[in-house]
């Protein structure tokens, strides 16, 4: 038996095969905030009607669909996304009327907190969080093993890119001002940077030269840490998880900043000392959404 996993984000669709927590065939199709829904459905049809050609129908056990925006797990579908720009496009009831198989959707960071936890950083703990740090900022809570959804609150839990860490502070895409996004995904180290030397260069460029010795972008990953730390603190106060698992491409780079990161919250939060929270790189990568959405 095997299930399949759809990632959908706003430049790519990833399509995969997985058994046992690990993907046998991937494929992509190509996102963006102009491309028509129903393109984009008939393009994936396709898509998974060569991948149960390959693998055999009969052995499907389910797709699960993994998904930037809000999602409204009950209807089935994508609620918003400012990404992709579809709204209320019941796609999990779409491809089950189609492939008549049991489809489930969640948000991506959901799905890929689901992995961690299930499977990856966080599999030997029961109150986990996931951090995301990429172009913006995503997180989920798991407890048990389980993400709270089945109504359309709960589906919009955990937006945790969005609590103010400056009031008053940076533009955040999100419209409001100060929030963690602004200050601690990739995109705001990469800004950060380019304020303080008017260079443009990658994140992964900046960490490496943080490794090198470089001035500038010491102090730039300094306040980097920082807020992400602050960040962390009012999580950890909220949500009490045993672990925070670090996504996204900044997790590449984690071993400069996880054991900081880890005395610095529990140095702060409330009751650190007492019960402390460990913080973790996380172990599956850009796959965690697919995978995770074939865990739902």
């Amino acid at each position: 038996m095997y299930s399949i996993g759809i990632d959908i984000g706003g430049m790519s669709a990833k399509i995969g095969a997985i058994q046992d927590g690990k993907i046998t065939k991937i494929q992509t199709i190509p996102t963006n905030s102009k491309m028509e829904y129903d393109n984009f459905l008939a393009q994936l049809v396709s898509v998974l009607e060569r991948l149960l050609l390959e693998n055999g129908k009969e052995k499907l056990k389910m797709i699960g669909i993994s998904s930037c925006g809000l999602i409204n797990t009950v209807e089935g579908k994508i609620t918003y996304s400012n990404n992709i720009r579809w709204d209320d496009k019941s796609i999990a009831f779409d491809i089950r009327d189609r492939f008549q198989v049991p489809v489930r959707i969640a948000n991506d960071a959901k799905c890929a907190a689901l992995t961690e936890a299930v499977l990856g950083a966080g599999k030997d703990y029961d109150r986990v969080c996931m951090i995301t740090l990429g172009t913006g900022v995503g997180g989920a809570f798991v407890k048990g093993k389980h993400l709270d959804q089945g109504n359309p609150y709960a589906d919009a839990s955990d937006i945790l890119g969005h609590l103010t860490v400056v009031a008053g502070g940076r533009q955040c895409t999100c419209g409001r001002l100060g929030c963690l996004e602004a200050y601690a995904s990739a995109t705001a180290l990469m800004a950060s940077y380019t304020e303080r030397t008017g260079s443009n260069i990658t994140a992964k460029e900046i960490f490496d030269r943080v490794r090198q010795g470089e001035k500038e972008a010491a102090e730039v990953f300094e306040k980097f840490q920082y807020y992400l730390g602050e960040g962390l603190i009012t999580i950890g106060n909220i949500l009490r998880p045993e672990v925070i698992v670090i996504g996204g491409g900044v997790s590449k780079s984690a071993d400069l900043y996880i054991s900081y990161l880890e005395d610095y919250v529990n140095d702060r939060i409330y009751g650190g000392q007492s019960l402390p929270i460990h913080i973790a790189a996380a172990k599956y990568g850009n796959d965690a959404g697919m995978i995770g959405a074939t865990l739902l």
